[in-house]
C-alpha cells in the first residue's frame, strides 16, 4: 500500500493536465473560430475548427498507447544490441541490481525532457511540413496580435501531442533499461591503459544524447514560435500584455504536454515485475555480466593493484614530485 501513494500526486497531475488541455484548447479555437471564420486548422481533419481540434485530441490518445506498447520494448532490445556492436572493443555489458526506490517526485521530473522533446520536434515538424498537419493561417495584419494570441498556443500544444508519439517511442525504452539495470563498462584490460573507469546506463546514455538536443532547440523553437514570429514578422506591437502572454505559454506548455507523459511512467513502474526479467534475459544472451556495487568497486581496486605493481616493477618513485621534470 506504502509504494502505491507515490502514484497518488502524478494521477491527479495527469488528470488536472489532461483536463485542463482539451478546456484550453476548446477555448483557443472558440476563440480563432470567431476571429477568422472558416480557417481549416487541421488539413487531414474535415470539419470545423472546434471539432478538428477534439478529433486530433481523441485520436492522439489511442495512439499513445498503441506506440508503447508495441514499441517500447522492441525498441529497447535494440538499444541493447546497438551498444553491444557498437561500443564492443571498449565496452562490456552488465547488469546491475538498483534499487527500488522512486519518489512521487521523480516520476514527475521523468516527465519533463520527454515533453520539451515533444515540443522542439513538434514545431520543426510543422515547420518542415506546411499546410501537411495546420493549415497556413490567413488573417488581415492588423488582427495579427489578436490572431496569434491564439494560434501560436493552440498550434504549439497540439503540434507537440503529435510528436509526442515519437517522444514515447523513444524515451519509453530508455525508462525500461534505466530501471532493469543494464550498464556499459569500460573492459578491465583498458584501464590499465590509463582509462578511468566509467559504468553508465544505456537507457541514460540514449536519453542524455536526446536531452542534450532539448537543451539547444527547446528555447530556440520557443524563441521562434512566441517572439520572432510574432514580434518581427507580424510586427504585433511589444508591450507588457503580449510579452506576458507570450513567457506564460513557454513556461505554461510543457506542463500541459507532461501530463500526457505521466500516465505512461506510472504504466513503466507497474510493469517493471514483467519486464525486467525479459530485459535481463536479451541482456545476458548477449554475454552481460552481474555488476553489483561491491564488485565494481573490487574490480577497481585490482586495477588499481596491477598498476601499482607495475610501478614497482619499474622502479618509479610515486612520491616523486613531477614539478622536477619543468
Amino acid at each position: 500500500m506504502e509504494s502505491q501513494k507515490k502514484f497518488y500526486l502524478p494521477i491527479l497531475f495527469s488528470i488536472v493536465g489532461i483536463l485542463s488541455t482539451f478546456y484550453i484548447s476548446n477555448q483557443l479555437s472558440d476563440g480563432l473560430a470567431v476571429v477568422s471564420p472558416g480557417y481549416d486548422f487541421v488539413t487531414p481533419l474535415d470539419g470545423p475548427l472546434q471539432v478538428d481540434v477534439n478529433s486530433l485530441l481523441f485520436l492522439l490518445i489511442p495512439a499513445y498507447f498503441i506506440g508503447f506498447f508495441t514499441l517500447a520494448i522492441p525498441i529497447a532490445l535494440l538499444m541493447i544490441l546497438f551498444n553491444k556492436i557498437s561500443r564492443a572493443s571498449t565496452y562490456e555489458l552488465g547488469v546491475f541490481t538498483t534499487g527500488e526506490g522512486f519518489s512521487a517526485m521523480k516520476i514527475i521530473r521523468r516527465g519533463i525532457v520527454p515533453a520539451l522533446f515533444a515540443l522542439s520536434t513538434g514545431e520543426i515538424i510543422v515547420n518542415l511540413l506546411p499546410n501537411r498537419i495546420f493549415g497556413t493561417p490567413t488573417f488581415v495584419p492588423g488582427d495579427a496580435s489578436e490572431f496569434l494570441r491564439l494560434f501560436n498556443p493552440l498550434q504549439t500544444l497540439l503540434g507537440a501531442l503529435f510528436a509526442l508519439i515519437l517522444g514515447l517511442v523513444i524515451f519509453a525504452p530508455t525508462w525500461i533499461l534505466n530501471d532493469s539495470g543494464i550498464v556499459t563498462q569500460v573492459k578491465p584490460s583498458l584501464m590499465n591503459a590509463r582509462r578511468c573507469p566509467d559504468t553508465e546506463g544505456i537507457g541514460r546514455w540514449f536519453s542524455n544524447l536526446i536531452g542534450g538536443f532539448v537543451i539547444l532547440a527547446y528555447p530556440i523553437t520557443m524563441v521562434h514560435r512566441f517572439f520572432y514570429i510574432q514580434y518581427v514578422i507580424h510586427e504585433v506591437p511589444i508591450n507588457l500584455s503580449n510579452l506576458m502572454n507570450s513567457i506564460f505559454w513557454i513556461v505554461g506548455v510543457p506542463f500541459l504536454v507532461m501530463s500526457f507523459v505521466l500516465p505512461f511512467i506510472i504504466l513503466n513502474e507497474l510493469g517493471l515485475s514483467w519486464v525486467r526479467p525479459k530485459i535481463h534475459s536479451f541482456a545476458r544472451r548477449l554475454g552481460a555480466k552481474e555488476a553489483q556495487p561491491k564488485s565494481l568497486m573490487l574490480e577497481m581496486l585490482d586495477v588499481q593493484d596491477n598498476i601499482n605493481d607495475q610501478t614497482d616493477d619499474h622502479g618509479v618513485d610515486t612520491d616523486s614530485s613531477r614539478m622536477r621534470r619543468i
